[in-house]
C-alpha cells in the first residue's frame, strides 16, 4: 500500500508530503490490528500499573477550551466501506470504529479517549481527505478500522448489549470533543502498544518534525501480550488502558500521548452510564 501522510499546521509556512510505509511495519493511521481476535489479546494478570501515589507528569487538569469547531454527531460524513462510499452520521461511525480499534472491555477512559483520537481525526480529515470521495476508509492498513457496531452480534452474543453500551457511552460522553494544537484540529496518531516502553515521534518514524507528535514515556507497554505494535507515533492504546486503570481521565490520557494539546468542545449535559 502506498499513499503520503499530509501533515498541515499554522506554525508551518507549507505542507509536509509524508510516506506512510514505514518500514516493517503497517502504515494506517491507527495502526492496529486488523481482527477482534487480536485485537483483544489476553492481559496478562501481573500487569499491574503504577502506584496512584507516585507522580504523575501531567500538569492539573484544565478546563475545556473553545477554539476549533468540531462536526456535530448527526453530520453526515462520506467513508470509503467495502469498496463504495457510505454516507453515515458521525455518532454511527464512531460506535463502529472505536468498536474496531480498541477492545469494548478496555477502561471507560480509555475508550473515551480512543472516542475523542477518532473524532478528531474525523475533523482532521474534513480538511485534509485521506481519499479524493471520501474522508477515511475502512482498511485498518491505510485509514481506520470500521464496521457498523452491529455486526459484532454474532461475535459478542449475549454480550453485545453490554458491550455496545460502553462504546456508545464513551462517544456519547465525550461528543463534540477533539484535540487541537493551535487551534486546528491534530492528526491524532494512535497504535496498539510501544515494544520499547516509549512512543516513537513523527520525526523518527516518517522524517517530518510535527510539534504534537512527540516521543514519550508509555512504560507499561512492555507488559503487552504480543501481536502487532504499530508505528508507535501518537497514542498507545495499551498504554491508555494502564493509565487508565492507574485513574487517568481521557482528557489526561490524551495529553499524556500528544504533546502541547487542549481538548476543545463543551462537554455534553447529561452523561450515559456505561453499561446501561
Amino acid at each position: 500500500m502506498k499513499r503520503t501522510l499530509i501533515v498541515s499546521f499554522a506554525l508551518f509556512l507549507a505542507a509536509f508530503a509524508i510516506p506512510l510505509l514505514a518500514a516493517g511495519q503497517p502504515s494506517g493511521i491507527g495502526d492496529t490490528t486488523p481482527s477482534p481476535s487480536e485485537q483483544s489479546p489476553p492481559i496478562p494478570p501481573d500487569t499491574v500499573p503504577p502506584s496512584p501515589g507516585e507522580p504523575s507528569p501531567l500538569l492539573p487538569e484544565t478546563p475545556i477550551s473553545t477554539g476549533a469547531e468540531s462536526l456535530g454527531a448527526d453530520d453526515i460524513i462520506p467513508i470509503l466501506y467495502e469498496g463504495s462510499v457510505l454516507n453515515i452520521p458521525l455518532r454511527d461511525y464512531l460506535y463502529g470504529a472505536v468498536t474496531a480499534e480498541m477492545p469494548a472491555l478496555y477502561p471507560e477512559e480509555a475508550l473515551k479517549a480512543q472516542a475523542v483520537a477518532i473524532r478528531t481525526l474525523v475533523c482532521y480529515a474534513s480538511e485534509h481527505p485521506y481519499h479524493g470521495e471520501a474522508l477515511l476508509c475502512s482498511d485498518w492498513e491505510c485509514c481506520l478500522a470500521f464496521a457498523p457496531i452491529e455486526e459484532n452480534k454474532a461475535s459478542w452474543g449475549n454480550e453485545y448489549d453490554t458491550y455496545a453500551s460502553y462504546v456508545r457511552a464513551a462517544v456519547d460522553n465525550t461528543d463534540g470533543e477533539i484535540i487541537t494544537y493551535l487551534d486546528e484540529p491534530i492528526e491524532a496518531m494512535f497504535f496498539s502498544a510501544s515494544p520499547g516502553g516509549r512512543t516513537r515521534s513523527a520525526a523518527e518514524v516518517w522524517g517530518a518534525e510535527v510539534p504534537y507528535l512527540q516521543s514519550v514515556d508509555s512504560p507499561f507497554d512492555v507488559d503487552f501480550p504480543g501481536g502487532p505494535h504499530g508505528h508507535g507515533v501518537g497514542m498507545s492504546q495499551f498504554g491508555a488502558r494502564q493509565l487508565a486503570l492507574d485513574g487517568l481521565t481521557y482528557r489526561e490520557i490524551l495529553r499524556w500521548y500528544y504533546t502541547g494539546v487542549e481538548i476543545t468542545g463543551e462537554e455534553p449535559a447529561g452523561l450515559v452510564p456505561a453499561g446501561s
